[in-house]
């Protein structure tokens, strides 16, 4: 009995987002989602990335090791990803998820980094068969809050672990069973960051897998399309007809291989961002010009001298005043000298003078929190209300006392042991079981001794 996978799959732009920035690549033998971020740091170059390097090392994974083909193609997407924004700075920030599976006709790899999902129903059954790499499943796993809330969390987009070019950040990849009628689906956030389980659970199990995709795609949008939306839905079926080898989204779009311009921009633009580009100060230059005096007619007129200036610079101060009441409603967590903090106003200054005011300073220091979380503060964390900002240092203070943990555990567990004396004759000839004199480590991750169920704190602490 052979078994194959018949599949379809989608990628859509959303109802709010104005560009693709997710990226797919199905094929008989792999099938994989890329949801890139990092906005106008270019999360659709990311994912492109990522999903030309999967793609690359498709084929026979016959006599493969498939977890180690899908860690070796992960691992030169981050390098990638690195390079490019050592080449050029202005793409710092961007990054992407990689979810899916690889296939060799009897064995099933599963790779996962970020919160990209894969689901699996058998016989009835419908589960995850991957972990949210974010803040929110760790409070979900913890249980101080539901898989509800989580949807509406204010940090919901806070990844944990994603490819950024950072070496410290590693995807789950494990071997899993398959078994004949297994239906699985591969999905970016768009779908599963907005609806729940249970109401994925409910329209998965249709005979008809272009009606499924459908469904999902609609129940995503019921929910607002708020995010791009790609769908991989798949099969395990007998002696089938192989399935269509395809790249979707950002993936399709963007040629990675078209020559840089060093006069122009190097990053490669999709298809749809083509044709002429705005001037970025063509609106702060259309704000000057209306506010410039004028002094057509007679001079010295000085009716025409408060109405070409001094009226105008009436009408500038009330809308700076009014402008700076407006952001004195706004708030921000940042770095004071580096402890957390809350400010009111906003991250910036105007002619050297400073738009916020301290109004709480933490004393989590940002030096303890992991690198990632370390680059957000220091950019200024916004958040829409004073609520927020105290929900945000709580999670900060929580996630530094991770780290710091994490810390002394790795100072205990690379302390040299005390040596201790004998008086035996023949102590001295015993080999030594560990030639290097070092205590041996369990693997990062494993549970303590004590079954302590505190959630584990960031790779790159």
């Amino acid at each position: 009995m052979a078994l194959t996978l018949a599949y379809v799959a989608r990628s859509e732009v959303g109802l709010v987002r104005k560009n693709n920035q997710d990226s797919a690549y199905t094929s008989p033998t792999m099938l994989m989602v890329a949801d890139g971020m990092g906005g106008a740091a270019a999360g659709d170059l990311a994912s492109a990335v990522a999903i030309n390097e999967l793609r690359d090392s498709d084929g026979d994974f016959t006599d493969a090791d498939m977890v180690e083909v899908a860690a070796g193609a992960i691992a030169r997407a981050n390098e990638r990803i690195r390079d490019l924004v050592a080449h050029d700075p202005s793409l710092d920030g961007m990054g992407t998820t990689v979810c899916g599976l690889l296939f060799d006709g009897e064995r099933l790899a599963v790779a996962n980094i970020g919160d990209s999902r894969g689901y699996r129903l058998r016989n009835g059954r419908f589960e995850r068969i991957t972990r949210d790499h974010s803040w929110v499943q760790t409070l979900v796993d913890d249980g101080r809050i539901t898989e509800a809330e989580a949807l509406v969390h204010p940090h919901r987009s806070l990844i944990l672990k994603v490819l950024n070019g950072q070496p410290t950040h590693q995807p789950d990849l494990e071997m899993s069973d398959i078994e004949l009628g297994d239906r699985y689906l591969i999905c970016s956030d768009g779908l599963c960051g907005l609806v729940t389980d249970a109401a994925i659970e409910a329209v998965i199990g249709g005979e008809d897998r272009e009606q499924v995709v459908d469904q999902l795609v609609r129940i995503a949008y019921d929910e607002g399309g708020l995010d791009n939306v790609t769908i991989i839905l798949a099969d395990v079926v007998e002696d089938g007809e192989p399935g269509p080898t395809a790249m979707l989204g950002a993936a399709a779009d963007i040629d990675l291989d078209a020559p840089a311009d060093d006069a122009e921009d190097t990053r490669p633009l999709p298809v749809d961002a083509a044709g002429p580009r705005p001037d970025p100060q063509s609106r702060e230059k259309a704000e000057l010009a209306r506010y410039l005096p004028t002094t057509k007619g007679r001079a010295g007129a000085w009716v025409k001298v408060v109405l070409g200036i001094v009226l105008p610079l009436m009408v500038i101060g009330g809308g700076l005043f009014g402008w700076y009441a407006f952001i004195q409603t706004k708030y921000f967590v940042g770095d004071s000298d580096d402890l957390v903090a809350v400010f009111r106003g906003v991250p910036d200054t105007v002619l050297g003078f400073d738009l916020s005011t301290v109004l709480e300073v933490h004393n989590t220091h940002v030096s303890d929190l992991p690198l990632y979380y370390q680059e957000k503060v220091r950019a200024s964390i916004v958040v829409p209300d004073l609520e927020t900002a105290n929900a945000t240092t709580e999670e900060l203070r929580t996630i530094a006392q991770l780290c710091i943990k994490q810390r002394e555990e790795r100072a205990r567990s690379t302390a040299s042991p005390t040596p201790t004396t004998s008086s035996s004759p023949t102590s001295s000839a015993s080999p030594s079981p560990n030639p290097s004199g070092s205590p041996s480590t369990s693997p990062q991750g494993s549970p303590s001794p004590s079954g302590d169920p505190t959630p584990r704190a960031p790779e790159d602490c």
